[in-house]
């Protein structure tokens, strides 16, 4: 149940983003680097609630690391695009 839940919740934030492209909305730089802060801080809440349920630690590992590199990757968008 553990893995379907994270797989599950994992596209969650995928599929907004598909969805406000689908409903019309610009997928311009800035709407690129919000995804990927919003997917770094919904990671991190996986991560989190994984430890919280006590799942394996290979999970919250993942999650850390994919909200990390989101930030990583939005840092480095910032900085190349200077906004």
């Amino acid at each position: 149940m553990t893995l379907f839940l994270n797989l599950l919740l994992g596209l969650v934030p995928t599929l907004i983003l598909g969805a406000s492209i689908a409903a019309g909305v610009d997928d311009d730089a800035h709407h690129r680097r919000v995804f990927l802060l919003v997917y770094a801080l919904w990671a991190f809440t996986l991560a989190g609630w994984n430890w919280h349920e006590s799942a394996s630690a290979a999970w919250i590992v993942v999650w850390i690391a994919f909200g990390l590199i989101a930030l990583v990757w939005r840092a480095l968008r910032v900085r190349v695009n200077g906004s």
